[in-house]
C-alpha cells in the first residue's frame, strides 16, 4: 500500500518527464520548420541559377533578361546583369547584342583575367562558347 503523498510525487515526476519530452518534440519540429524554409529558399535560388546556366548554354540571353526583369530575386542572385543594346532594325534576334556585366567578388579566382567592364555579346556567340568543361574552386570538374 502506497501513500497518497508518494503517488502525487510519482505523478509530478511523470508530468515533468512528459513536459520535457513534449518540449523536445516541439523544439525539434520548430527547428525542422526553420531549416525547411531555408531549404526551400535555397532551392528557389538554385533553380534561378540553373535556369541562367541552361539559358547561357542555349544562347538565350533574352530569357535571362526577361527573368531578371520579372523577378527582383532573380536579379539579385544572378552572377550577371544583362541589358539589351540598341540594335539596328532588321537584326535577327539571334544576333541582337546584349550588354553583360559579370558581378563578382574581389579576389574571386573564377574571374582572374576576365574583363571588369560591360561586354557586348549576342546569343549566337554565347551558345557556341558556353558549353565545355569547367574546373570549380573545390577541384571538381563539371561539364556543361
Amino acid at each position: 500500500m502506497e501513500s497518497p503523498k508518494l503517488d502525487k510525487m510519482k505523478e509530478d515526476i511523470r508530468q515533468k518527464q512528459i513536459s520535457v519530452i513534449k518540449a523536445a518534440v516541439k523544439a525539434t519540429l520548430d527547428k525542422i520548420a526553420v531549416i525547411e524554409k531555408q531549404k526551400n529558399e535555397a532551392q528557389g535560388l538554385l533553380k534561378i541559377l540553373k535556369h541562367d546556366l541552361f539559358d547561357l548554354k542555349d544562347g538565350r540571353l533574352d530569357r535571362i533578361l526577361e527573368r531578371q526583369g520579372m523577378s527582383e530575386e532573380a536579379k539579385n542572385i544572378s552572377v550577371m546583369a544583362i541589358s539589351k543594346c540598341d540594335n539596328a532594325s532588321g537584326t535577327p534576334p539571334w544576333y541582337e547584342n546584349y550588354l553583360i556585366h559579370v558581378i563578382h567578388e574581389a579576389g574571386d579566382a573564377a574571374f582572374e583575367g576576365s574583363p571588369k567592364v560591360d561586354t557586348k555579346l549576342n546569343c549566337s556567340l554565347t551558345k557556341t562558347h558556353a558549353s565545355g568543361s569547367y574546373k570549380l574552386e573545390d577541384g571538381t570538374l563539371k561539364y556543361l
